[in-house]
């Protein structure tokens, strides 16, 4: 039988986390650039030299306090609900989450679905460093982030053969054509007209909630995927998976052109895997 834990056993560690609201709603484009902007360091704003801090960075700190907190408890001990841990430590659900998924990751506790979150069966000297969890959250995040992508982009490229225009295709063609004369250049100026590919066949689908949804992934393509433009092989692969998708579209293939969708989005997460990434 598992130990059941009092939620003050757990959260009387938790110290509340000090968490900044989004702004108010934005169209998927301001955000797009606003993300992009980030990621360059440059805005149109005077001032200090901030960068956009990584969401996961929340869920890391949320992390460490969880896994300071269930370090001495015996295994098959339950870890609070995810409400009494956003409530103490004062975070989202999404946070929270992200969080025992990371620590799960580590092999620091069980997830059984339909049961609640249990502390797992670990060496004693079994030490963490934050850098470990930091690469276990990205991890999580970017499988995650994968399901996602299969789940709404697939439908967005059928979509947009479905219902492009000739302008939609010159904008899809305009973004291939930049990362084309930007393979060799620094990380960040390529990603920007790779992200810019994926918003561009969301305009061609014509659906402004969609559209939306492809513009809040830019920040976490930004974030994750340097790590592939690292490699100059997968730059060129990228170019090659962008034309073949862009083909499918302007010959009005909706089929295809979600075929093509769904094997690059498949190949992106064996590509993530190869790096450590996934």
């Amino acid at each position: 039988m598992p130990h059941r834990c009092p939620a003050d056993r757990v959260i009387s560690y938790l110290v509340p986390s000090q968490v900044t609201r989004a702004p108010g709603r934005r169209r998927h484009r301001e955000y797009a650039e606003v993300a992009l902007a980030a990621k360059r360091g440059t805005t149109d704003e005077p001032g200090l030299a901030l960068s956009r801090a990584p969401r996961r960075k929340l869920a890391e700190t949320v992390g460490a306090q969880l896994a300071d907190a269930i370090r001495e408890l015996p295994p098959g001990t339950r870890v609070p609900s995810e409400r009494d841990l956003m409530k103490s430590l004062g975070v989202g659900r999404s946070t929270v989450r992200e969080a025992l998924n990371g620590l799960a990751l580590l092999g620091l506790v069980d997830i059984r679905h339909g049961l609640g979150v249990f502390v797992a069966e670990r060496p004693a000297e079994q030490e963490i460093e934050l850098s470990d969890l930091d690469k276990a959250l990205l991890k999580g995040v970017t499988r995650d982030f994968i399901e996602a992508r299969l789940v709404v982009e697939v439908e967005v490229a059928r979509l947009a053969a479905e219902r492009r225009t000739d302008a939609d295709l010159a904008r899809i063609a305009e973004t291939i054509e930049a990362l084309k004369a930007k393979r060799d250049a620094l990380i960040d100026e390529a990603l920007e007209p790779a992200t810019q590919f994926n918003l561009a066949v969301a305009d061609a689908a014509h659906n402004e909630v969609l559209a939306g949804v492809i513009g809040s992934f830019v920040q976490l393509m930004l974030e994750r995927a340097g790590t592939l433009y690292e490699r100059e092989e997968f730059r060129a692969w990228d170019i090659k998976e962008h034309t073949l998708i862009y083909e499918a579209i302007a010959a009005s293939a909706a089929d295809l052109a979600a075929r093509r969708m769904r094997e690059h989005i498949l190949a992106i997460g064996e590509h993530y895997r190869d790096v450590g990434a996934a």
